[in-house]
Parts: C-alpha cells; structure tokens; sequence
C-alpha cells in the first residue's frame, strides 16, 4: 500500500468524523467550580453524551460497503476544507479502484470503533 493511498484515506476519513461530529448532541459543561459533589454529578452527563454513537455512523454502518464508500467520498469532495486534496483523491481512486476504497473502509471502521 502506497503512502498516497493511506495519506488519501486518513484525510477521507477525518472530513468524515468532522462531519459527524458537528452533527453530535452538544456536550454539557462541566462546572468546575463549587461542591465537590456537583462536579462530579455534572461529569456523569458530560460523559455519556461523548460516549454516545451519532446518529450518523449508526446509519452509516448499516449500509452496504458501496454506498459507504460513495458517502465518504462526496462528503470529502464537498467539504471546502479540503479542496487542495480533491483532484488526489479522484486520481488515487482512479489509480487504485480497489486498494483506496478498502483502505478507507479500514480507517473508517477503525475511527467508529474508538469512541463512537
């Protein structure tokens, strides 16, 4: 595997979980000043709403391989943020039908299984 088939994938990747995380339930502040106690109360809340799966890679896990391959990659080429890396995406992916599309699906599965 080529560094530019994994540098490709990381970067589709990471507009991926930037996307989804905008769309996560706000996380609560935690207070940090006052009663011991009530911090802590307060952690609890916090805490489970970081630890919850959004929406979206619960949707996003049940679709075919395809489909979420197809996802990933228009939301990388629609995310303004990365518009130097477009034309390398289209061109690895033209390059590497196969390699870059199970490169991505490895980081993707990777990234929702390490707090979502």
């Amino acid at each position: 595997m080529t560094y530019a088939i994994r540098q490709t994938a990381a970067a589709i990747v990471a507009a991926a979980s930037d996307f989804v995380l905008k769309g996560r339930a706000p996380i609560p502040a935690v207070p940090i000043e006052g009663p011991y106690s009530a911090a802590l109360a307060s952690q609890i809340e916090r805490d489970r709403v970081a630890g919850s799966k959004p929406m979206t890679v619960a949707l996003l896990n049940t679709w075919p391989f395809d489909a979420r391959i197809a996802w990933l990659m228009n939301n990388f080429e629609t995310d303004e943020r990365f518009a130097h890396a477009w034309s390398v995406a289209r061109t690895t992916m033209a390059a590497e039908p196969i390699d870059l599309p199970l490169e991505i699906e490895r980081r993707w599965q990777k990234r929702a299984a390490k707090n979502w």
